[in-house]
């Protein structure tokens, strides 16, 4: 498994056949393809799902921020967390928010969410989101590197089916399974009891 960006980098750059670097930041044509796409592959990776090793909590900081309105009943004006790629979730199944901008608005006071940040220390990757990740460099510095559209392709065909696949299975077998609740449609449709 990689243990630095830069190990990382180099086993998607040797699946495309591109020589290696020495250093992520170094002054060649390889180093600066791939570090003009890694944060963004990295996030869009991130984005995908409630990844484990990068999910947090966090209690919300109200900001003293006027809005030109509010929406009914809207009134809490919270920072989003730094770093944060995606949220998940909030402290309250009942609270009413949204993002906008920087901030959270909500109807509810003390939010706390659930959300993915912006992880980037490879060397603690669980293996599937490592190999998923290659594979998405891969996808995304082949033609750049390489002027392959069909080794780019085929790379981004083997992000989508197999390591992405793979990589939201084993994320989604750690822990006590979260089922959804019956929501009030749900209800009406199903009966309470969920048979029709």
């Amino acid at each position: 498994m990689a243990t630095s960006r830069t190990e990382l980098v180099n086993k998607a750059l040797t699946l495309v056949g591109a020589n290696p670097i020495v250093n992520i930041d170094d002054d060649n044509n390889n180093a600066r393809i791939v570090n003009r796409v890694y944060e963004i592959s990295l996030k869009s990776l991130l984005s995908e799902c409630q990844w484990n090793f990068a999910t947090k909590r966090k209690l919300l900081s109200s900001v003293s921020v006027t809005l030109e309105w509010y929406d009914t009943g809207e009134v809490y004006v919270y920072q989003k967390p730094n770093l944060c790629v995606r949220i998940f979730g909030s402290s309250s199944p009942t609270a009413t928010w949204r993002e906008e901008g920087d901030y959270i608005i909500s109807d509810t006071s003390g939010l706390g969410v659930r959300y993915v940040y912006f992880h980037n220390e490879p060397s603690k990757y669980p293996a599937f989101f490592t190999e998923a990740f290659i594979d998405k460099l891969c996808s995304d510095i082949a033609f750049m590197i390489l002027n392959s559209k069909s080794t780019a392709e085929s790379f981004l065909e083997k992000f989508e089916k197999v390591s992405l696949t793979k990589a939201l299975a084993e994320n989604a077998q750690t822990g006590t399974p979260v089922y959804q609740k019956d929501d009030a449609w749900l209800n009406a449709k199903l009966g309470s009891g969920g048979d029709a």
